[in-house]
């Protein structure tokens, strides 16, 4: 789970997760899983950056 900061990774148990989005309508949940898997991309590509960043820090030595 994210709430925008990228150093910020919440983990949710099922039930935790239920109560958070069983007030939501379809609409907002649909809203909210996308907004999860953009900031789960996001993390992930910096993750590959900042490895491929070391990288070339490591080859240039």
């Amino acid at each position: 789970m994210f709430f925008g900061k990228r150093d910020k990774d919440v983990r949710l148990t099922d039930k935790q997760y239920k109560n958070l989005t069983s007030s939501m309508s379809k609409k907002e949940r649909r809203e909210f899983e996308r907004r999860q898997d953009e900031l789960r991309r996001e993390r992930e590509e910096d993750k590959l950056d900042a490895w491929l960043d070391f990288e070339d820090e490591m080859d240039e030595n």
